[in-house]
């Protein structure tokens, strides 16, 4: 028993982080689809949601409104969920009749908001993004041109987060590298799993709103996935997020967050994991998403079944040799991050890696607790 466990972990886990690469590249070179881009200038709703946000909300009305875009084909929604602050008193004095004010009477998530927004907007594509992401001037444009092509539902940007010298950062860094040269492959031949929820759009005609206790930057695209349109990632499409440099309590506070409102989307988009009814893109949904949200799940039983094994082979002791060097090593660099010591950047790799993985454990325990992530605090 402990063989089998051995083995068939070691191999979900090789091919969700190394093998579904190689799967999706293959693939790619028989099967590409190319968006067909255009400068187009359809009428467009900035929707911004925003909960106490009195320090950056003008500064984010006026970045959108100094986008390169005509101001005669745009509005701007500013939704306050249930702010606290002087968010709502600012959106309603600002002195410009493109932009309306919508403020909720408490605190009911993003989701929420966003339909709210897209229930009372009048214009062709509906872009949402956050009040502390920045976008460059010609960010707007550069995502429109890919809804030219009638096969594309969705465009998502770029965001840029602020790094610093830390192990987090650092580790966050090399994990976006990995993260864009997967969208860049899923862009070549199917879809993207879900947009970068500070800055995407979609037409208005086909957004479909999205459960108020789900993620719509996730379960939004994958309901258009289920009517036939793909999501797009637009690399120059960027938006600077206007937060401090994460700490590794950030990232496993915003991660398990992902994790857990991206299983509770995968359950109620169970229906295109089905790869009898939606074939190369179920397998791609669930090797990207669902293995590697549940992959703490194979690490503990690789490890666990690894020191069963240690007498049976000279293999088994140096794979639990490697482990152990793996975890110590990440160990190691938590101590250093702790003390604001800067070691080696390769030491960010397996300290970074345990901090996605535990994330993953967090937001698949706050699954078991029916939590739903509907709500929460932006980092300052």
């Amino acid at each position: 028993m402990a063989y089998i466990v051995y083995w068939c972990s070691l191999s979900i886990l090789v091919y969700t982080f190394f093998g579904f690469f190689v799967l999706l590249f293959m693939v790619s070179l028989v099967k590409r689809k190319p968006v067909l881009k255009k400068d187009i200038e359809p009428t467009v709703s900035i929707i911004i949601c925003a909960y106490n946000e009195e320090k950056s909300i003008v500064q984010k009305i006026e970045n959108c409104l100094a986008l390169d875009y005509p101001h005669d084909k745009i509005e701007i929604i500013v939704v306050s969920d249930g702010s606290t602050d002087g968010t709502d008193a600012i959106v309603q004095n600002y002195r410009n009749p493109l932009v309306h004010g919508i403020g909720m009477p408490e605190r009911l998530g993003k989701s929420h908001c966003q339909n709210a927004a897209a229930a009372i907007a009048k214009h062709e594509v509906l872009f949402f993004t956050d009040a502390t992401a920045m976008h460059s001037p010609q960010a707007l444009r550069i995502l429109l041109r890919s809804l030219a092509d009638p096969t594309v539902g969705c465009v998502s940007g770029r965001p840029l987060f602020r790094k610093s010298n830390s192990m987090t950062s650092r580790g966050l860094e090399k994990r976006e590298r990995y993260e864009l040269l997967l969208r860049r492959s899923l862009n070549e031949c199917l879809s993207l799993f879900g947009a970068q929820d500070c800055m995407y759009a979609i037409p208005r005609r086909i957004f479909i709103p999205t459960r108020p206790d789900l993620d719509s930057g996730f379960v939004g695209p994958l309901q258009l996935l289920a009517k036939g349109y793909r999501t797009v990632y637009e690399f120059d499409a960027i938006a600077s997020i206007e937060r401090r440099p994460p700490t590794g309590e950030d990232e496993v506070a915003r991660r398990s967050r992902i994790v857990l409102r991206g299983l509770r989307g995968l359950i109620f988009m169970k229906r295109l994991l089905n790869p009898f009814a939606y074939g190369f893109t179920a397998v791609a949904l669930l090797s990207s998403r669902l293995l590697r949200w549940i992959s703490p799940l194979f690490l503990a039983a690789l490890f666990v079944s690894n020191i069963a094994l240690l007498g049976m082979h000279p293999w088994y002791q140096l794979s639990f040799l490697l482990q152990a060097l793996f975890y110590l090593t990440a160990g190691a660099a938590f101590v250093c991050e702790k003390k604001g010591l800067r070691p080696q950047s390769a030491l960010s790799i397996p300290y970074f890696f345990c901090v996605l993985m535990w994330s993953a454990v967090l937001g698949m325990k706050k699954l078991l607790c029916l939590e739903t992530g509907q709500v929460w605090e932006t980092r300052r």
